[in-house]
């Protein structure tokens, strides 16, 4: 009895090249997917890229456009405008550890008042904000700290900016004491420039609900 061939075994006992096929569509289709996602991501962040260099460009305007108005508030040689402020020095207005505006200072003041009056008029979204700085030193006088004399110093010049014509609702006084100043403290001149008083514009959403 003659013995029959002997059948070598397979490999692969069965065909396993439409899975693979199939395994490889998918990781290309996943592949693409994948690359689509990065792009339509990339597209989205190109934009908000785009729409944020406007909205700065937007800004930059503005603020330059409200700078310009308020220099002509400000024709006087004890002005100043620093970043969108107008900056008035204490020894203008005020005499040492003092809220009371002296005459001149009051004057300065009602003037720019009624300046404001007409530049808010034609700035619906705008409001004022006045600041009250001062140097590093203690004072000894009727107010138990700088930051209390800074206070009291911008609401006195707001009270005088809303009997010019300013809104009372578009008027904000705050004190920052001796926390923010534009020199160094370590010496008289320095110690002059941060006893001030600030007055800037704002965007009455920056400071309010409204």
């Amino acid at each position: 009895m003659s013995r029959g061939r002997r059948v070598r075994p397979s490999l692969f006992p069965v065909n396993v090249w439409p899975p693979f096929v199939d395994a490889l569509v998918l990781v290309l289709a996943v592949f693409v997917l994948l690359m689509m996602i990065a792009f339509v991501a990339q597209r989205g962040l190109i934009g908000r890229l785009r729409d944020r260099d406007q909205d700065v460009t937007r800004l930059r305007d503005e603020k330059a456009r409200i700078e310009r108005r308020l220099r002509a508030l400000a024709p006087r040689a004890s002005f100043a405008i620093e970043e969108g402020k107008v900056i008035l020095q204490g020894e203008v207005l005020f005499d040492s550890a003092s809220d009371a505006l002296k005459p001149a200072g009051e004057r300065v003041m009602a003037e720019m008042g009624r300046n404001l009056a007409s530049l808010l008029a034609s700035e619906p979204d705008q409001m004022v904000l006045v600041g009250g700085h001062t140097d590093d030193r203690p004072i000894h006088a009727r107010f138990a700290s700088n930051w209390e004399l800074s206070a009291a110093r911008a609401l006195a010049v707001s009270r005088v900016l809303i009997r010019s014509g300013v809104p009372d609702a578009r008027v904000v006084a705050s004190g920052f004491g001796e926390h923010h100043p534009r020199a160094p403290n370590d010496e008289d001149q320095g110690r002059a420039q941060n006893r001030r008083i600030e007055v800037l514009l704002v965007p009455i959403h920056a400071v309010s609900s409204r």
